[in-house]
């Protein structure tokens, strides 16, 4: 990346001082000030920090749902597999496709941003090169609101949605799915901001109110409408240990962004309905585990609803054990049912844990 941002570029944008203003001025466009979420107050500087930060930062975050695809047999069968990367921007869902993916890819990149696109174009070629992947890249200029888009295996869209109107966000999701194959996937991830959560979750109602797809994942839960948005406090995202590369941590460090774990939203869309988990009682974990002196908790979301599952100290036994090891992301599977505003894990009740993106903490 920095090789691709410094020809595209040169040095000078790329010089410590400048990418940490135009890291904090880009984060401050998303989270504060998104009335300016178009206005960048240095346009060059602002393509920099996107390339060798914020792309760099958010590319192993499709790791979680491609790794969940994959554990299900559900990644899509074609090879080479035709991915449409849609409002691509530097590269951080192909770049994260490559280093995700065996198969040989061939990738589409869209977006209205053409010198982005050059510098993803340069660093996804030269990444899979150093790789040995087989991986064809082409570019194409266009507003992924009306974009064309080819038939497909997958459609990623990432950082995208948020930028976009409700009814925009929907018309292009939808577009998004008529693309795919029946064995396809759509697979679109957001900043784990509460507001923009909360848009994919209403996105994710949306689509099946109209039954458009299926959702795959994070959901254990099928049905709509998303528990979440039942509270205008409560959101459902990702926080995943991360371990960035040297010159990357250490802008997180100067910046004090993405340097405590990788966070993010994100929702997987299938033609045909499959489970992430083929199992009843099945509770996506959606929390931090909260510890008090006497009892553990945690926050599960399935078709029962969103409710806390609890464990008393008392009621610790070997065959529940494993609520002790669950964290946000894995999926519980007990025999425990739900009783009023929570699921009670008593003494007798089976635990198993599962985790559907085969965790690897060195990510």
């Amino acid at each position: 990346m920095y090789a691709a941002a410094r020809g595209a570029l040169g040095d000078a944008p790329l010089q410590t001082s400048p990418l940490v203003r135009a890291i904090h001025d880009r984060s401050a466009r998303y989270t504060s000030d998104r009335a300016r979420l178009s206005r960048p107050e240095d346009p060059v500087g602002d393509l920099a920090a996107r390339a060798v930060f914020f792309t760099i930062a958010d590319a192993m975050k499709i790791a979680v749902p491609l790794g969940e695809l994959a554990n299900r047999g559900a990644l899509p069968a074609a090879r080479p597999l035709r991915v449409i990367d849609l409002g691509a921007g530097c590269g951080a869902m192909s770049l994260g496709l490559v280093a995700s993916l065996s198969a040989p890819l061939q990738i589409t990149a869209i977006d209205r941003d053409t010198a982005a696109l050059g510098i993803a174009a340069t660093a996804v070629r030269g990444y899979a090169d150093r790789r040995g992947a087989t991986v064809e890249l082409a570019t194409r200029t266009a507003d992924a609101t009306n974009a064309k888009l080819d038939r497909c295996d997958l459609v990623v869209i990432g950082t995208l949605l948020n930028e976009l109107t409700a009814p925009d966000r929907l018309a292009v999701t939808l577009r998004a799915l008529a693309a795919i194959e029946d064995d396809g996937a759509v697979i679109i991830l957001e900043p784990a901001l509460r507001e923009t959560s909360r848009g994919l979750h209403e996105l994710r109602d949306a689509v099946l109110a109209r039954g458009a797809g299926h959702v795959f994942a994070p959901c254990t839960r099928a049905g709509a409408p998303c528990p979440a948005l039942a509270d205008p406090s409560d959101w459902c995202h990702e926080d995943r240990p991360v371990r960035l590369p040297p010159r990357t941590a250490e802008l997180a460090r100067l910046t004090h962004l993405r340097d405590d774990g990788l966070k993010f939203s994100y929702l997987v869309l299938r033609k045909q309905p499959l489970a992430l988990v083929d199992a009843p009682g099945a509770w996506r974990i959606v929390s931090a585990p909260h510890v008090q002196k006497g009892k553990l908790e945690v926050f599960g979301c399935s078709d029962a609803g969103r409710v806390r599952l609890r464990l008393l100290k008392r009621n610790r036994a070997a065959a529940n054990r494993e609520l002790e090891r669950a964290r946000r992301g894995d999926v519980i599977v007990t025999d425990a049912p739900r009783d009023g505003e929570r699921v009670e894990i008593t003494r007798e009740s089976i635990v198993e844990r599962r985790e559907p993106s085969k965790r690897d903490d060195d990510t």
